[in-house]
């Protein structure tokens, strides 16, 4: 058992350092208002790859939880009216509902791609958003379990979890967690109880 869970602090040790060393590395902490195109390809298919692995820790972590039972939930029917509900009100807004944008086809033929930086803010909020998920790592996992929970009330069929592809490109220390992720997922969902 003290295995498994060196393992687990040692995975999660090595995905944090990645995700950190992919920002910090370009820079992403000092905010720039651009970035150049290349940069930002090769920082998003990094992030990427460690997204699958941050997703399957802690849906691991989630599995190897123990919750208490779900209890009941009373179901409530959204067709028929409530007490307060029963007598017409209306209300009246004083600001109108904001437009949506544009439906893509509407707006023609796409321009041709510029040359040059591109804005740098959707790669640093997917950074930062990964780096609040590994900050907050039990409290979502705990949010997963519960979820698992449900899906196995529910007689859900087992997740699969197939080998992560292109792993001989990865560097030595996030292949290994990698690897070991995937065997400890398939070792941890045998105790799905089948759903036939």
């Amino acid at each position: 058992m003290t295995d498994r869970t060196a393992f687990l602090s040692q995975a999660f040790n090595t995905l944090a350092r990645a995700i950190a060393e992919a920002g910090v590395n370009v820079g992403l902490y000092k905010t720039p208002e651009t970035i150049s195109k290349s940069l930002n390809r090769k920082v998003r298919a990094e992030l990427k790859r460690l997204v699958v692995l941050l997703r399957r820790l802690i849906f691991l972590l989630a599995l190897k939880m123990d919750l208490a039972p779900l209890r009941p939930r009373i179901g409530s029917n959204y067709y028929e009216p409530k007490q307060e509900d029963a007598e017409y009100r209306y209300v009246f807004t004083m600001v109108p509902a904001q437009s949506r944008p544009c439906p893509q086809f509407l707006k023609g033929p796409v321009a041709l791609p510029t040359p040059g930086p591109v804005p740098a803010a959707p790669l640093i909020a997917r950074w930062n958003a990964m780096l609040d998920t590994m900050k907050h790592h039990k409290r979502r996992a705990k949010c997963l379990a519960r979820t698992i929970q449900r899906w196995q009330a529910a007689g859900e069929a087992r997740p699969h979890v197939p080998p992560i592809p292109n792993a001989h490109r990865l560097p030595a220390a996030i292949a290994l967690v990698s690897g070991g992720l995937s065997v400890q997922l398939v070792e941890a969902l045998k105790n799905w109880p089948d759903s036939s």
